[in-house]
């Protein structure tokens, strides 16, 4: 299994081009492995943080929905843990993309590997290795109901920048959920295109 980085995917490039294959993760993008020097200092990986609380086949799912003027693509993200341990966890996802009339795609399973630590980027501060996005400002909080859950969430906004132009997002985050995105809403003005995803189940035994 690969090791991959953290990263928010903010929006589809083109409307019936969307990365649906990816599930957003709300920590800082961070290098690969293999790309970064193993003799800086080790910090906790944010994902194995967030992740290890939690009892294995723990899940939760999420539901997106990108919109603009051609329409809706409804993307549903299943996630959930699959292994743990002193070294890592291992965190299963499943995707099922829906767009306008075309029949719905049921991507097959995917497996992600974060690793216990993970040396801090040059560079970086810990606070920051924990952050959404460096252009992220906390500007709130809220608690959001889940089932039978109540989840305190902090507000993140910033704007970021695609290939289309300047895009705003806002996002709902907290640890006390897998992946830690509990809602997140992002806008590209030039496009019109408007994307909302948030948790619609969550299951966990602490």
């Amino acid at each position: 299994m690969n090791t991959r980085s953290g990263c928010i995917i903010l929006s589809c490039a083109a409307f019936f081009g969307c990365d649906a294959g990816k599930p957003s993760n709300a920590t800082v993008q961070l290098p690969p492995l293999n790309a970064v020097d193993e003799s800086l200092p080790r910090v906790t990986h944010p994902e194995y943080a967030n992740w290890s609380q939690f009892t294995q086949k723990t899940h939760i799912v999420r539901k997106r929905v990108v919109s603009n003027a051609s329409g809706n693509v409804s993307v549903t993200t299943k996630m959930w843990l699959e292994k743990k341990d002193a070294t890592g966890v291992t965190v299963g996802s499943q995707v099922t993309v829906q767009r306008p009339d075309e029949p719905i795609v049921e991507n097959d399973e995917d497996f992600v590997r974060y690793p216990a630590t993970y040396p801090l980027p040059k560079g970086m501060v810990e606070a920051s290795f924990n952050q959404p996005s460096s252009k992220a400002k906390e500007t709130g909080s809220e608690v959001i109901q889940i089932g039978d859950k109540s989840i305190n969430t902090k507000i993140f906004e910033w704007e970021e920048r695609n290939e289309t132009g300047p895009m705003t997002v806002k996002l709902w985050r907290s640890d006390e959920i897998p992946g830690k995105i509990v809602r997140q809403e992002m806008f590209t003005k030039s496009t019109e295109t408007k994307s909302t995803e948030e948790v619609t189940e969550f299951h966990s035994q602490h």
